[in-house]
């Protein structure tokens, strides 16, 4: 009786330690990832704070309404913002560059980023619209269209901001599943 006894007590503490062990893996597991998904977050829109800085002393820009940023041949901080006489621009403010050479465009001048989209729709109508953004390629101010098409290929089309005109796209298959 007494051997069964302990048998019993000791498949229980067993149990109880490896409960214990599995629940402090996952706990472990969940901080990292979090720490992970924060970390990924502020680099996403890191030197924000610092970009809007230098905007604000050195343009005309009063009020920044939004930033956000472009990869392509060079890196840029795109600063949607409003002067002190209501005049909306967008400015292209490069990162890598010591000597900042602003891009800036009178949004009054260009196509909206929602005509863009309603044209693409009506285009490209069982496509999959994944987002747009202004780019600057070769120093030409282009809309970056960024969509699944119906043959499920990954397609960047870069469009004129003035006209809407395809300048260059770039489609791209999945190779694997």
């Amino acid at each position: 009786m007494k051997i069964k006894r302990s048998l019993q007590y000791t498949r229980h503490r067993g149990f109880v330690w490896s409960s214990v062990i599995f629940l402090i893996v996952i706990i472990s597991c969940f901080i990292y990832l979090l720490f992970l998904y924060l970390d990924l977050k502020d680099s996403k829109t890191e030197g924000f704070a610092e970009t809007k800085k230098q905007i604000l002393q050195a343009t005309s820009i009063e009020k920044i309404d939004k930033i956000s940023k472009f990869n392509g041949q060079e890196a840029y901080h795109v600063i949607f913002g409003t002067t002190d006489n209501n005049k909306q621009q967008i400015i292209f403010y490069p990162l890598q560059k010591k000597k900042k050479d602003l891009t800036t465009i009178d949004q009054s001048d260009i196509i909206t980023e929602e005509a863009i989209k309603e044209e693409w729709r009506q285009q490209c109508s069982s496509c999959e619209f994944i987002k747009i953004t202004p780019a600057l390629v070769n120093d030409k101010p282009l809309w970056e269209l960024t969509y699944r098409d119906e043959s499920n290929r990954y397609v960047l089309d870069y469009l004129s901001i003035y006209d809407g005109s395809r300048y260059e796209q770039y489609r791209f298959k999945q190779m694997f599943k």
